[in-house]
């Protein structure tokens, strides 16, 4: 899909972060924009952005674990733009800190409600808009989480694992199809995610933020070009910053001990 002029592109969790970036570089590229989020104030505002640039954007608030409100809004995206070209499963949250044997079922529940049924749900709703497309892409935000498991963000690995193992077999399914499905797997990027996450410590927060601000070196903005330019090459695995290339390479290498090199580079001994 080398040309994004008159497509309509759908991305979740376009409030903020990479979500907002895409909006952003698409509508500049000429697709309009049907955007989500579960926060009313930030989208209206990446949708003023996306108008102020000459854009063509149309946005809904909700919580994509609502697969009603998912059905409806592709319904709402197909009424209003006619057609649906791209869809971005974008949105995502994070948890606290934790050992694995120590989350409650409620923790990772809440997790997979949104990251991962989140994702389902996207796809479910519009793939039946996507097939009707001489050409069409779906994309589906893991993580380097998605590749390895990192200490203390089991209900996040959990997750990303899933729309791993979800977006790869749906390809597999549609691989004689019109739709390029692929898997996206940031490594660390500036967003807000482990701003949103809600800690009792608020010392204990601002460590968290100010260590995951040191170990993501990839703006949002690259991010999203990355995303874009990995569905005008029909990429069905897009792996972002060099951390991610490198995290991907070490569990290919070493499947059964990649802990040893890669909790040391993330600072945790194993």
């Amino acid at each position: 899909m080398k040309d994004l002029r008159n497509k309509a592109a759908v991305i979740t969790g376009a409030g903020s972060g990479i979500g907002r970036a895409l909006a952003l570089q698409l509508s500049a590229a000429g697709a309009s924009v049907a955007l989500n989020d579960w926060n009313a104030e930030t989208l209206q505002e990446t949708l003023q952005q996306v108008e102020s640039g000459g854009g063509d954007g149309w946005g809904s608030a909700f919580d994509v674990s609502d697969r009603e409100a998912v059905f409806g809004f592709a319904e709402a995206v197909t009424n209003r733009f006619g057609q649906v070209d791209i869809v971005i499963n974008n949105a995502g949250i994070s948890l606290p800190l934790k050992p694995l044997d120590e989350c409650m079922p409620e923790d990772i529940e809440k997790i997979l409600k949104v990251n991962l049924w989140g994702v389902i749900h996207g796809s479910q709703a519009f793939l039946p808009y996507l097939k009707e497309r001489p050409e069409a892409a779906l994309v589906n935000l893991s993580s380097v989480f998605g590749l390895f498991g990192y200490p203390y963000q089991g209900p996040y690995n959990i997750s990303k694992f899933a729309v791993r193992a979800f977006t790869e077999t749906l390809r597999n399914e549609l691989k004689d199809s019109n739709i390029v499905i692929s898997s996206v797997h940031p490594g660390g990027i500036k967003t807000n995610i482990a701003r949103n996450v809600q800690y009792k410590d608020k010392a204990k927060h601002q460590e968290v933020i100010k260590t995951f601000d040191r170990m993501a070196p990839t703006s949002a903005e690259e991010a999203a070009r990355v995303i874009i330019k990995g569905i005008q090459r029909k990429k069905q695995r897009i792996l972002i910053g060099r951390d991610a290339r490198f995290i991907d390479l070490v569990v290919r290498l070493l499947p059964g001990a990649y802990q040893h090199i890669l909790l040391r580079r993330f600072g945790v001994e194993p």
